[in-house]
């Protein structure tokens, strides 16, 4: 690429940026005004309150305007009328717009934090709409405990960081509520093989595939032996020269598994020495404090849980390899736990202050997971992959006849492996790659971060909360000049 396509190319890149900075700063505005007008039209009553119950009106009230319960608890209700103006405005359904107020409604009033940052240009709209969606049910204080946590990072939350936080919060706010659901949730498990619906190729030559589907709902813990053990035949598969699709090795490792078992789970067994099952492997990385120990505050009194006031510990940080990250009851990491064939696993937490260094190129385990407790996703800028799955990366190259200690926790960082080939050996028509490096807070930039330089001169800073856009370097001072 010469020089002149080049600056063409860039400017092309700086058209898309400025635009995209103007379209994403007037829907927010209009998100705002669509907030403004709900506020216009609501009652002096909040969601939550008997009176607005629908079963309560009666027909004449039903006949005219009403009050909608578009937010979560505490927030007013809506006047439904005034919903028919905004889908004119924005030429879009009723549904539709019944969704967009209540969404500005449930920021505006229980999520404030992220409505000031949107209303900011600092936060986009969907992200918010998003955050509000899975606030929605929550009670007021929990709401309020997601708006605290998520708002200095809502530009940069996924959603499934998001449902985790709402999650903990209505575990934190509303614990019977939960654990009820996590209990009625049971009945909910299922696993249907449909034997009776063959699939076919070709519905019009009606070529027979031979493959049945199989889905169902699992607990958690038993996904999570499912999962390993389909992996680990899988691999086997693949090693013995079968068909290289894993998608298809996985389908055949359940029948491997199923005939490896046969036999083995019966009904009919002797009471007093029952089969021999495989031992459950349950790995904790435990994030507990001396007070979650202890279940006393420096030794004296009962601990308070800071957000609730509420005595005791309700949840438990789940860390663990293959599983989804968040927090759990305490109530069901003791029923995974608590049965005589399951081998229990603790891992301390490491500590992040204190740094780590071998002289070989591969990490041990102990940086290894270091490394991936620092940094929780692959630091490719807004990459969403976990680092559990993830290659370390040698931010600087590691060179065999170079210093020791290369291989420590602050030159090794998670790339998932599409991006750790691209960062590797992918050289884009500009002869340049996408290349990294450590923060250096001594030139003002923050620390604990990589701020990444895409071909295009483009740069990004990524730490572990997010990624965001970063400006390029400043012009260097000429020493000649006063």
């Amino acid at each position: 690429m010469d020089r002149g396509t080049h600056t063409t190319a860039t400017a092309l890149i700086d058209a898309v940026r400025e635009r995209t900075a103007a379209a994403r700063a007037a829907e927010a505005a209009a998100f705002v005004a669509v907030g403004d007008w709900a506020a216009a039209h609501t009652s002096d009553e909040v969601v939550g309150d008997p009176i607005t119950t629908l079963g309560e009106w009666d027909s004449e009230a039903l006949a005219g305007d009403q009050f909608l319960e578009l937010g979560g608890p505490g927030a007013p209700v809506v006047a439904e009328f005034c919903i028919s103006e905004i889908a004119a405005a924005r030429g879009c359904s009723f549904d539709a717009a019944r969704r967009l107020v209540g969404d500005a409604v449930e920021l505006r009033y229980r999520l404030p934090l992220i409505h000031a940052r949107i209303a900011a240009g600092e936060v986009d709209v969907w992200r918010g709409r998003r955050i509000a969606q899975a606030t929605r049910t929550l009670t007021f204080e929990a709401a309020g405990f997601v708006d605290r946590h998520v708002a200095y990072v809502a530009a940069k939350a996924t959603g499934p960081e998001v449902d985790r936080l709402a999650a903990e919060a209505a575990a934190r706010f509303d614990p019977e509520t939960t654990e009820a659901e996590r209990h009625a949730a049971d009945g909910d498990r299922y696993l249907s093989i449909e034997l009776g619906e063959v699939g076919y190729a070709d519905p019009l030559t009606g070529t027979l595939r031979g493959t049945v589907n199989v889905h169902g709902s699992l607990d958690l813990a038993d996904a999570l032996d499912l999962e390993r053990t389909v992996a680990h035949v899988a691999r086997q598969l693949g090693d013995l020269g079968c068909d290289p699709n894993l998608d298809i090795r996985r389908s055949m490792a359940l029948g491997e598994i199923a005939r490896r078992c046969e036999g083995v789970a019966t009904l009919e067994y002797d009471v007093e020495q029952p089969p021999t099952r495989a031992r459950r492997e349950v790995v904790l990385f435990v994030h507990l404090d001396q007070a979650a120990i202890t279940g006393t505050l420096n030794g004296i009194g009962p601990r308070i849980d800071a957000c609730t006031g509420m005595t005791g510990i309700d949840l438990a940080r789940l860390d663990t390899p293959g599983a989804p990250r968040g927090a759990v009851t305490v109530e069901q990491v003791q029923s995974w736990c608590g049965s005589t064939d399951t081998t229990v696993i603790v891992k301390p937490i490491v500590d992040l202050n204190r740094d780590d260094a071998v002289n070989g190129c591969a990490p041990p385990d102990r940086i290894a997971d270091h490394v991936r407790a620092r940094w929780p996703r692959c630091v490719f800028p807004y990459c969403t992959r976990s680092s559990r799955s993830a290659d370390l990366d040698h931010c600087e190259r590691y060179d065999e006849n170079g210093r020791p200690g290369q291989t420590s926790t602050r030159n090794l960082f998670p790339l998932c492996r599409r991006h750790h080939r691209m960062k590797t050996h992918r050289e884009m028509a500009t002869g340049k790659r996408w290349v990294y490096r450590p923060t250096d807070p001594t030139q003002n930039e923050p620390p604990h971060a990589v701020i990444w330089t895409s071909p295009m001169g483009l740069r990004y800073l990524v730490d572990p909360d997010g990624t965001r856009p970063w400006p390029p370097p400043g012009p260097t001072p000429d020493p000649n000049r006063a």
